[in-house]
């Protein structure tokens, strides 16, 4: 075989083997934590939107169905250019519960869920729920229905912290990336009326909350 067309053979194998990668971007408002925490009588839910890089047009409709059938109150699909690839985006309701709840995500078959903590200080913790009994079966599907693997790892998780009180708002974090600045140690961010701030998880972080069904992202004061 002429040694240009086992170099072409061998990328266009690289191609096929190369899984999708998405992002999971959760809107978190200081609000919700606050009356979660006190205590709310009804279910509280936040917007999260879901981007998974597309294999080929003809294949975005499955996307979309694959998705619809997992997350709550999927709607608004979309598609978006970026970086001349294309990628298919769903809005979807991610429920937020008391850490005593916490189990009522696996009953609901949730494959997201934000989960806060009454730290019985006067602050709040708040961090990321990941199921992966529901999470392993839509990647399962993807693989096969897509030919394209797929796993946790190539997806990134960002919840935005926006501030929706008439105060200041004190958010310590670590472990994670708060604003694009990786932040090793506890690290205190003030956020004033409307501020957002930016967490996103590191690899670590995020196996964590793979493996564990939660990992912690900050406090609140």
């Amino acid at each position: 075989m002429p040694k240009k067309l086992s170099i072409a053979l061998l990328l266009v194998a690289a191609l096929l083997l190369t899984g999708c990668g998405g992002t999971v971007v959760t809107d978190l408002y200081v609000q919700d934590i606050l009356e979660v925490v006190e205590g709310a009588e009804e279910p509280l839910f936040t917007l999260a939107t879901i981007s998974v890089e597309s294999p080929g047009d003809e294949y975005n409709q499955q996307v979309i169905e694959l998705l619809e059938s997992t997350f709550r109150d999927a709607a608004n699909s979309r598609t978006m250019m970026q970086d001349y690839t294309t990628y298919v985006l769903l809005d979807v309701k991610i429920p937020i519960v008391d850490l005593d709840d916490f189990y009522q995500l696996w009953e609901d078959d949730d494959p997201i869920g934000i989960v806060v903590v009454d730290m019985e200080d006067g602050t709040s913790g708040f961090g990321l729920s990941l199921n992966s009994d529901v999470l392993d079966p839509l990647f399962a599907e993807f693989s096969e229905q897509l030919w394209q693997p797929i796993s946790i790892a190539d997806f990134t998780f960002t919840v935005r912290l926006l501030n929706d009180t008439r105060g200041v708002v004190a958010a310590t974090v670590q472990g994670v990336y708060a604003n694009q600045i990786p932040v090793s140690y506890e690290e205190r961010f003030d956020l004033e009326r409307r501020d957002v701030l930016e967490i996103k998880l590191g690899d670590v972080v995020r196996d964590a909350a793979y493996r564990e069904g939660i990992a912690v992202l900050g406090v609140l004061e």
